[in-house]
């Protein structure tokens, strides 16, 4: 049983529910009222709800549970693990994002250097632990095992599956920190029901940067394939611009879990009605 205690349930436009909870994260959360007109009539049919409680550790659970109070989520558990999980999502648009693979145990070094050259990017299946650098990015033998030694013992990696991926060198932008992997030119997208729903700068919070319309064509139009091969209906897919002038996939991601960056997110969702619409 997942605990709902704090959840707000409401209807959103007589159209869908969402489930929120405000972690007091400002890049997730979002005052839906008075911008929008939410109410919570009872009734007895189905209902579609997406959630925004931040990570859902158990999603089958959560289903499940909401599925017997009579709503149903967005994405099914298959969706959302697809979204989610590289390992699902990467087989899929494997030649539009950085070339990747999953360990199902802690790898050797040995075993990782079969397959990649120096620098290697590392991450978990489902994300990095908070963009650390040092947990992140293994340069040479002694980063990569400093690497392997602390993802077992990190409170975000321990648990998930080490994904290894070629190091892609990134357009950065004229702001870096050394609290974070690379600042690079990077953009979140949301896309609902296969369509493009919203985008803005991923680093929105640390520096001021777009797109010009040519470049957002471009990268929409990698996203847009990303997006038709894996029908997931409500799909987050960041991008970055490569040093060559490339677009890649960098992430994918269940819509529901993911902070809006630096997407207007009374647009996205004023967006995700006229589309439900």
């Amino acid at each position: 049983m997942q605990n709902l205690k704090g959840v707000d349930f409401f209807e959103l436009e007589n159209q869908f529910w969402i489930a929120e909870k405000k972690l007091n994260v400002p890049l997730y959360d979002f005052q839906f009222s008075p911008l929008f007109q939410v109410a919570r009539p009872r009734n007895e049919a189905s209902k579609m709800l997406v959630a925004r409680l931040g990570a859902i550790d158990q999603y089958s659970q959560m289903y499940q549970q909401l599925g017997e109070m009579g709503f149903q989520l967005i994405n099914n558990p298959l969706e959302h693990h697809l979204a989610s999980e590289l390992e699902h999502w990467y087989p899929k648009i494997q030649e539009l994002t950085p070339r990747s693979i999953v360990f199902d145990q802690i790898p050797t070094v040995a075993q990782i250097l079969e397959h990649f050259d120096f620098p290697i990017f590392i991450k978990g299946n489902r994300q990095t632990a908070k963009h650390n650098p040092q947990l992140a990015i293994a340069h040479n033998l002694t980063a990569l095992q400093f690497i392997l030694e602390a993802y077992q013992q990190n409170p975000i990696l321990h648990w998930q599956k080490l994904v290894c991926r070629e190091f892609i060198s990134l357009q950065k932008l004229d702001y870096q920190t050394h609290q974070t992997v690379p600042v690079a030119f990077e953009f979140r997208t949301f896309w609902w029901r296969g369509k493009f729903a919203g985008s803005g700068a991923y680093w929105s919070h640390l520096v001021d940067y777009n797109w010009s319309p040519a470049q957002q064509l471009q990268a929409l139009d990698i996203a847009a394939e990303a997006a038709k091969r894996l029908q997931v209906p409500f799909l987050v897919i960041d991008l970055a611009l490569t040093t060559q002038g490339e677009w890649i996939v960098i992430e994918c991601n269940d819509g529901q879990e993911s902070g809006y960056a630096g997407v207007n997110a009374n647009g996205l969702w004023r967006t995700i009605l006229a589309l439900e619409n």
